[in-house]
């Protein structure tokens, strides 16, 4: 018996999107498919924590985001070990006008306290060598160190300057700083989409008394369980910001990391855009590479 082609086409989706379902079965949803009249038919994605409280779902949700990919700013995903990258942020004012930041990332997994990174400028001149230690912990306050070649000053920042800019960006110190899970409480919202797709929305309740956020409004696709979207409110819980996390790509087949970020200031007209470039992992990095006196040596 000779089947038609396009019958063959039919089969080929069918198995192709079967066996996507099959291989997606450990992730939080499950596609249910069927051919109908020819076409394949995929029903809603299915929430296996819809019977949840919103707190317990919230945490359930977020947890497993944590679990496969960890923070998103530029690092995260358990297992990378160490890893280096290149960032460039373009600040846009009110008035139009652009400023451009360079600065070389480092990253060091150092579990199970935390982890370690450490940020050098490189652009523009006057911000040259100038760099920040990020040392995170589970519990308790971040340390952050900063170096200046100028005076060769090593000095720790305040844990109650975690809401200042980042360098005149519109990135807090305490957006870049540990989120770890254990740092927030959570809450379910609703489901919703973005750019056409299915995301679950998580509130994220900030425990550190000097945060600048009442909470967090987290984005996360349906499918992948990566990042999309937060919007940060202020104290007074009006919508201050919102980030935008855009071309993910996977290194090394394993490592989701976003190519570009845009960060919009609601209260201020400013915004951010982050663009990030040269992914390395497992390069050889160990904890004296993030030390106060590596500050002190910044190449």
């Amino acid at each position: 018996m000779r089947i038609k082609p396009a019958l063959i086409g039919t089969l080929a989706i069918c198995h192709s999107v079967l066996a996507y379902a099959q291989s997606d079965s450990n992730s939080m949803y499950e596609r249910q498919c069927e051919i109908v009249d020819g076409v394949v038919v995929c029903k809603s994605l299915e929430d296996r924590f819809s019977g949840l409280a919103p707190q317990q779902r919230g945490e359930a949700l977020y947890g497993e985001t944590d679990n496969k990919h960890g923070p998103m700013l530029g690092y995260g995903g358990p297992g990378y070990g160490d890893s280096q990258t290149r960032l460039t942020a373009v600040i846009t004012n009110n008035n139009g006008e652009q400023h451009t930041r360079e600065v070389r990332m480092k990253y060091l997994e150092n579990t199970p306290d935390g982890n370690m990174r450490m940020v050098v400028f490189d652009y523009p001149r006057d911000l040259k060598r100038h760099a920040l230690l990020t040392i995170s912990h589970k519990e308790g306050y971040d340390e952050q160190w900063s170096y200046d070649p100028d005076t060769k000053q090593v000095s720790r920042m305040l844990s109650n300057n975690a809401f200042t800019p980042f360098s005149g960006t519109e990135i807090a110190f305490e957006d870049i700083s540990s989120q770890d899970f254990k740092k927030y409480t959570y809450e379910y919202v609703r489901e919703d989409s973005f750019e056409g797709k299915p995301v679950q929305v998580v509130n994220r309740y900030p425990k550190d008394r000097y945060s600048g956020y009442s909470r967090l409004e987290t984005w996360l696709d349906a499918q992948t369980n990566l990042i999309k979207k937060i919007d940060y409110y202020d104290r007074s819980n009006t919508l201050l910001k919102t980030l935008i996390l855009n071309e993910y790509n996977l290194y090394d087949e394993k490592y989701w990391r976003a190519s570009e970020m845009l960060m919009t200031n609601h209260q201020n007209g400013r915004d951010t855009r982050l663009t990030w470039s040269d992914y390395r992992f497992n390069t050889g990095l160990d904890k004296n590479d993030f030390s106060l006196n590596s500050l002190r040596n910044i190449d």
